[in-house]
């Protein structure tokens, strides 16, 4: 088989703007082209490192358009398509409970009231996953829109692309960089363009999460005397499960490496490939 029947595509779907590579079958590290393209509008947070170009395109526009251009240097036909959905785009939700002798069929019912509880009639429109933690105490709740992962999923199609995974950046962040955790426990957060989604670990299991908008461009300068409003919320959610913060063994950020994020020297910094966050 040809090795252009191997390239992989890879997406990355933030809150205004949809960025790509392409790569070779034999070389993950490899760029054979790179693309972006903003599109609007949006209720969603903007991605403020991206200058706004053409505000009126659908999420489906920039998708397409992305893939077009990346296919006019490099065939993408046959590729096999990853894609990474911004956690702004994202709902999650963490339960607690004995779940030890719960079926998957139960803990099905159990994320789908979460997200009616939170999104209501909207909840109509979301695909719920779930994911029983290490252990079986915690329950990992995330939902997307229908219609964003039917357009994707028509593009891979009308473009002749294998789709391969679709998922957001906390999981594909977590599976990347989780094992940084010293034993699995400490807070594990990513910041894509102005939004941060924080969790807390507990020897492997998330237990506990957080999300917010964090504007990194309004504290300017390196280490901060006062708490930066990254820490801010984190504090929040370690007090809410009863943790101190000088207790804490880790505290792992990922941001794209063009991103600025000033942190305060608590924070183990992870520069993940741009368009990878």
């Amino acid at each position: 088989m040809s090795h252009l029947l191997n390239r992989s595509l890879h997406l990355h779907v933030g809150a205004r703007v949809v960025q790509g590579t392409l790569h070779p079958a034999w070389s993950r590290g490899k760029v054979l082209a790179r693309s972006y393209h903003v599109f609007g509008p949006s209720t969603l947070d903007i991605d403020v490192s991206v200058v706004e170009d053409d505000p009126e395109e659908s999420f489906g526009d920039a998708v397409g358009a992305v893939i077009s251009k990346l296919d006019s240097t490099a065939s993408t036909r046959r590729a096999h398509l990853n894609v990474v959905l911004a956690d702004s785009r994202v709902h999650y939700d963490v339960v607690s409970g004995d779940y030890g002798a719960s079926s998957d069929r139960q803990l099905m019912a159990i994320a789908n009231a979460c997200i009616v509880e939170v999104l209501g009639d909207r909840a109509q429109q979301q695909i719920v996953r779930w994911q029983l933690q290490p252990d079986r105490r915690h329950l990992l709740i995330s939902s997307i829109d229908t219609e964003e992962v039917e357009t994707i999923v028509q593009a891979a199609s009308r473009l002749q692309l294998r789709l391969n995974s679709l998922q957001p950046d906390l999981c594909s962040q977590w599976n990347q960089y989780s094992n940084r955790l010293p034993d699995g426990t400490g807070v594990f957060a990513v910041v894509c363009g102005s939004h941060l989604l924080a969790v807390y670990a507990l020897k492997g299991s998330i237990i506990a999460l957080t999300c917010c908008h964090c504007f990194a461009d309004d504290v300017a300068g390196g280490l901060q005397a006062r708490l930066h409003p990254i820490d801010e919320q984190v504090d929040r959610l370690l007090a809410s499960i009863g943790q101190a913060a000088k207790d804490v063994p880790a505290f792992l950020l990922v941001v794209s490496d063009q991103s600025s994020c000033p942190i305060t020297e608590r924070w183990a910094l992870i520069r993940a490939p741009e368009g990878s966050v």
